[in-house]
């Protein structure tokens, strides 16, 4: 008798600790649970990175020697809604040839090529500069799991593809790999 109330005893003691560390870990991240959960298979949906990179392009491929990841600034949209919104406000072309998406305009973590990739353009002063846009409102915390993975394997196949050295890659500031 004296064993079984023992291995009750340890069975909870296990439940709470195991409780209070999942609590203690949730209050810690920030993505939190208001992010959502991570779901394999809506990431299994999303076209192949490849795929995106090399299918998308109408033009000669330009000798690209530069990557840049930017954040739009917006709490949704897709690569013809942020073309549109930067013609807009400034009445110049969008300045970006990927466009990452977080599930509010597009499918969380889906990859767009922008028009500029298709013809294989420069954004404006940018020479050699490939753009990717992640839509986020400024903040690397805002970006869903999703978004964060297929921007980081979209860069991977870029500087692969186009032979883009690591030192010639730039991130947002607080970006988190």
């Amino acid at each position: 008798m004296a064993s079984q109330n023992r291995n009750i005893t340890v069975l909870f003691s296990l439940i709470a600790s195991m409780t209070i560390g999942a609590l203690v870990l949730m209050a810690l991240d920030h993505n939190g649970p208001s992010a959502g959960a991570y779901s394999l298979s809506s990431y299994l949906r999303l076209d192949p990175v490849e795929e995106v990179v090399r299918n998308t392009i109408h033009a000669e491929p330009v000798r690209w020697g530069r990557l840049e990841v930017v954040y739009s600034c917006t709490s949704g949209g897709n690569a013809e809604e942020l073309a549109l919104l930067t013609g807009l406000a400034d009445g110049g072309p969008a300045e970006f040839h990927f466009v990452v998406c977080n599930g509010n305009g597009g499918s969380d973590g889906r990859i767009q090529a922008a028009t500029l990739w298709q013809k294989q353009k420069i954004c404006g002063s940018r020479a050699e500069t490939i753009r990717v846009c992640v839509i986020s409102d400024d903040q690397s915390d805002a970006l869903t799991d999703s978004q964060r993975q297929r921007t980081n394997a979209l860069v991977e196949s870029l500087s692969r593809t186009f032979d883009i050295s690591p030192r010639n890659i730039r991130y947002p500031l607080d970006w988190q790999m």
